[in-house]
């Protein structure tokens, strides 16, 4: 399955996402699951290596003398939430209609109905900007 997120009123895309296993019958919470587990890995990740010793490279100097400091030192990231947390945080944004599911083109409204999900299919998620005038 490839997931596609995009926020409303911006024509570009972000970067599409394989998710490998997400096949069969399965419903919008259960594959809000699986992206909320995806994402918390790759936090987890990116936060491991954040932390680890890395070499400067002639272009990392250039960059760090024009904003005035060098790699990721005074900057720690935080902690993920925790797996529950995170899981309620995604329904709860649906829910909310902070964003809009679209399987195969065709919108999604009802967390708990059940859809086919082939390893061709797309997911996208859309979420709402708010206006401010």
């Amino acid at each position: 399955m490839l997931v596609e997120t995009a926020d409303m009123g911006r024509r570009t895309l972000g970067e599409p996402l394989a998710i490998r296993g997400a096949e069969g019958d399965l419903t919008l919470r259960a594959l809000l699951r699986i992206l909320v587990d995806h994402e918390l890995a790759e936090y987890a990740s990116h936060r491991e290596r954040s932390a680890a010793l890395q070499i400067l490279t002639p272009a990392d100097l250039v960059r760090g003398a024009e904003r005035g400091r060098y790699g990721n030192e005074g900057r720690e990231l935080p902690p993920a939430p925790a797996l529950d947390d995170a899981h309620a945080r995604a329904i709860e944004a649906f829910d909310d209609q902070l964003f809009f599911a679209f399987l195969d083109d065709v919108r999604i409204t009802d967390l708990d109905a059940t859809h086919a999900i082939g390893p061709y299919s797309r997911l996208r998620l859309v979420r709402l900007v708010a206006l401010t005038g």
